[in-house]
């Protein structure tokens, strides 16, 4: 593995351990692109992404019908980042809402705010939480002539473990 490539990998830890906010997009019905912000929230093996949303939002009715998001983690001031590829969204029935509330929880602690009691994401509430598999994370690399322009952008797959 090229150093290039090794900083590139160590700077996405860097994002993983402080970036809150990703973007996420789905395909609309029509086939366009949406994208959107959210709280990025995962658990420690990064096997799955979790968010709460509004079932009626076009995200939301998107991950429903396809169930496929595409998130975009990077820093808009500073260099680097990754992707994630995941399938199997859906709004988390009450079985696996106790652990996506819990991870959900970790990350509030982190930030120093009190903890979301289950009955946020549940009964009259309209937010739920949502959770994603991860099936494919990458960086990008590039191939560089030799005065270093950009040749060609290619995506380096990496394993979950790779970012802790």
């Amino acid at each position: 593995m090229n150093s290039n490539l090794i900083d590139k990998i160590i700077r996405a830890k860097e994002l993983l351990k402080t970036v809150r906010h990703a973007t996420m997009a789905t395909v609309n019905e029509d086939g366009s692109p949406h994208n959107s912000p959210f709280f990025f929230l995962y658990n420690e093996e990064l096997t799955k992404i979790y968010w709460g949303s509004h079932p009626e939002s076009l995200h939301s009715q998107n991950v429903l019908r396809t169930g496929q998001i595409f998130i975009a983690v990077y820093d808009a001031i500073e260099r680097g980042g990754f992707y994630i590829e995941a399938d199997n969204g859906h709004i988390l029935d009450e079985k696996e809402l106790a652990e996506g509330l819990r991870v959900h929880n970790a990350f509030r602690a982190k930030e120093g705010k009190e903890p979301l009691p289950l009955n946020y994401y549940i009964g009259g509430n309209p937010q739920r939480m949502w959770s994603a598999d991860v099936k494919t994370i990458w960086i990008n690399d590039s191939i560089r002539d030799s005065d270093n322009r950009l040749i060609k952008d290619i995506r380096v797959e990496i394993k979950a473990n790779d970012l802790y």
